[in-house]
Protein backbone atom coordinates (compact mmCIF):
# COMPACT_ATOMS: atom_id res chain seq x y z
CA UNK A 1 0.00 0.00 0.00
CA UNK A 2 1.41 3.38 -0.96
CA UNK A 3 1.51 6.48 1.23
CA UNK A 4 -1.17 7.96 -1.04
CA UNK A 5 -3.49 4.95 -0.39
CA UNK A 6 -2.99 5.25 3.38
CA UNK A 7 -3.68 8.98 3.26
CA UNK A 8 -6.80 8.43 1.15
CA UNK A 9 -7.97 5.68 3.54
CA UNK A 10 -7.44 7.80 6.63
CA UNK A 11 -9.17 10.76 4.91
CA UNK A 12 -12.13 8.51 4.13
CA UNK A 13 -12.25 7.25 7.72
CA UNK A 14 -12.07 10.84 9.00
CA UNK A 15 -14.92 11.92 6.71
CA UNK A 16 -17.05 8.95 7.83
CA UNK A 17 -16.41 9.80 11.49
CA UNK A 18 -17.25 13.47 10.82
CA UNK A 19 -20.57 12.47 9.17
CA UNK A 20 -21.38 10.30 12.18
CA UNK A 21 -20.59 13.10 14.68
CA UNK A 22 -22.73 15.57 12.72
CA UNK A 23 -25.65 13.09 12.56
CA UNK A 24 -25.47 12.49 16.32
CA UNK A 25 -25.29 16.23 16.96
CA UNK A 26 -28.34 16.84 14.75
CA UNK A 27 -30.30 14.14 16.62
CA UNK A 28 -29.31 15.61 20.00
CA UNK A 29 -30.39 19.10 18.90
CA UNK A 30 -33.74 17.75 17.67
CA UNK A 31 -34.29 16.06 21.06
CA UNK A 32 -33.32 19.25 22.94
CA UNK A 33 -35.94 21.17 20.98
CA UNK A 34 -38.59 18.48 21.49
CA UNK A 35 -37.96 18.12 25.25
CA UNK A 36 -36.81 21.56 26.45
CA UNK A 37 -36.10 22.44 30.05
CA UNK A 38 -37.00 26.09 29.93
CA UNK A 39 -38.14 26.76 33.45
CA UNK A 40 -37.59 25.73 37.04
CA UNK A 41 -41.33 25.95 37.57
CA UNK A 42 -43.08 23.00 35.95
CA UNK A 43 -46.72 22.12 35.77
CA UNK A 44 -46.94 18.56 37.00
CA UNK A 45 -49.11 16.61 34.62
CA UNK A 46 -49.05 13.13 36.15
CA UNK A 47 -47.20 10.67 38.32
CA UNK A 48 -45.64 7.62 36.73
CA UNK A 49 -45.48 5.02 39.53
CA UNK A 50 -43.32 1.92 39.34
CA UNK A 51 -42.50 -0.93 41.67
CA UNK A 52 -38.98 -1.59 42.92
CA UNK A 53 -37.57 -3.87 45.60
CA UNK A 54 -35.32 -3.28 48.60
CA UNK A 55 -34.26 -4.84 51.86
CA UNK A 56 -35.22 -3.41 55.21
CA UNK A 57 -34.02 -4.26 58.69
CA UNK A 58 -36.05 -3.92 61.89
CA UNK A 59 -33.77 -2.48 64.53
CA UNK A 60 -34.43 -1.00 67.94
CA UNK A 61 -35.58 2.32 66.45
CA UNK A 62 -37.80 0.82 63.72
CA UNK A 63 -37.51 -0.21 60.08
CA UNK A 64 -34.56 1.05 58.03
CA UNK A 65 -34.09 0.63 54.28
CA UNK A 66 -30.65 -0.93 53.82
CA UNK A 67 -29.85 0.12 50.24
CA UNK A 68 -31.48 1.94 47.33
CA UNK A 69 -34.37 0.09 45.73
CA UNK A 70 -33.53 -2.28 42.88
CA UNK A 71 -35.60 -2.76 39.71
CA UNK A 72 -36.00 -6.50 40.26
CA UNK A 73 -36.75 -8.66 43.27
CA UNK A 74 -33.85 -10.99 42.37
CA UNK A 75 -31.37 -8.08 42.46
CA UNK A 76 -32.64 -7.01 45.90
CA UNK A 77 -32.30 -10.60 47.14
CA UNK A 78 -28.73 -10.86 45.85
CA UNK A 79 -27.82 -7.53 47.46
CA UNK A 80 -29.28 -8.53 50.84
CA UNK A 81 -27.56 -11.92 50.66
CA UNK A 82 -24.23 -10.19 49.94
CA UNK A 83 -24.72 -7.89 52.96
CA UNK A 84 -25.57 -10.84 55.20
CA UNK A 85 -22.53 -12.82 54.03
CA UNK A 86 -20.23 -9.87 54.87
CA UNK A 87 -21.87 -9.23 58.25
CA UNK A 88 -20.46 -11.73 60.76
CA UNK A 89 -19.68 -9.50 63.74
CA UNK A 90 -22.89 -9.91 65.79
CA UNK A 91 -22.06 -11.15 69.32
CA UNK A 92 -25.08 -13.49 69.59
CA UNK A 93 -25.14 -14.87 66.03
CA UNK A 94 -22.48 -17.14 64.59
CA UNK A 95 -20.99 -16.49 61.11
CA UNK A 96 -22.51 -19.74 59.81
CA UNK A 97 -25.99 -18.45 60.63
CA UNK A 98 -25.43 -15.39 58.42
CA UNK A 99 -24.48 -17.67 55.53
CA UNK A 100 -27.63 -19.76 56.13
CA UNK A 101 -29.78 -16.61 56.18
CA UNK A 102 -28.15 -15.38 52.95
CA UNK A 103 -28.91 -18.73 51.28
CA UNK A 104 -32.50 -18.58 52.51
CA UNK A 105 -32.98 -15.08 51.08
CA UNK A 106 -31.50 -16.13 47.72
CA UNK A 107 -33.87 -19.12 47.69
CA UNK A 108 -36.99 -17.01 48.20
CA UNK A 109 -37.38 -16.32 51.92
CA UNK A 110 -38.96 -12.89 52.34
CA UNK A 111 -37.79 -12.54 55.93
CA UNK A 112 -34.95 -13.82 58.11
CA UNK A 113 -34.28 -13.18 61.80
CA UNK A 114 -30.73 -12.88 63.12
CA UNK A 115 -30.34 -12.02 66.78
CA UNK A 116 -32.67 -9.12 67.50
CA UNK A 117 -32.70 -7.95 63.87
CA UNK A 118 -35.37 -8.85 61.32
CA UNK A 119 -34.37 -8.57 57.64
CA UNK A 120 -37.12 -8.39 55.03
CA UNK A 121 -37.35 -8.06 51.24
CA UNK A 122 -40.03 -5.46 50.47
CA UNK A 123 -41.84 -3.89 47.55
CA UNK A 124 -41.23 -0.17 47.21
CA UNK A 125 -43.62 2.00 45.22
CA UNK A 126 -41.72 4.85 43.65
CA UNK A 127 -42.89 7.48 41.22
CA UNK A 128 -41.60 9.71 38.49
CA UNK A 129 -43.12 13.18 38.34
CA UNK A 130 -44.02 13.99 34.75
CA UNK A 131 -44.37 17.52 33.41
CA UNK A 132 -45.31 18.90 30.02
CA UNK A 133 -41.58 18.71 29.14
CA UNK A 134 -41.01 15.15 30.37
CA UNK A 135 -39.66 13.89 33.72
CA UNK A 136 -39.13 16.64 36.29
CA UNK A 137 -35.45 17.50 36.94
CA UNK A 138 -34.02 17.99 40.46
CA UNK A 139 -35.37 20.97 42.37
CA UNK A 140 -33.66 23.30 44.86
CA UNK A 141 -36.28 22.30 47.46
CA UNK A 142 -35.40 18.57 47.23
CA UNK A 143 -34.33 17.12 50.55
CA UNK A 144 -31.07 15.14 50.53
CA UNK A 145 -31.15 11.39 51.05
CA UNK A 146 -30.90 10.87 54.86
CA UNK A 147 -27.37 9.80 55.83
CA UNK A 148 -28.69 7.30 58.38
CA UNK A 149 -30.23 5.30 55.50
CA UNK A 150 -27.04 5.30 53.42
CA UNK A 151 -25.31 1.96 53.99
CA UNK A 152 -22.77 2.33 51.19
CA UNK A 153 -19.21 1.70 52.24
CA UNK A 154 -17.36 5.00 52.41
CA UNK A 155 -14.52 5.49 49.97
CA UNK A 156 -11.17 6.24 51.58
Amino acid sequence: MSDHDETAGSQSAFEEEARHVLAVGAREEKLRRRYPIESRSFERTRMGPYTAYAAMVLEGTGWRQMFPAQPSEDEARLDLAAVLRRNTAHPHVGPGRYAQAADAVENGADQVVLGENVYRIVRVEQSVIMTEYGPEPPQATDRPFPEEFDDRESEH
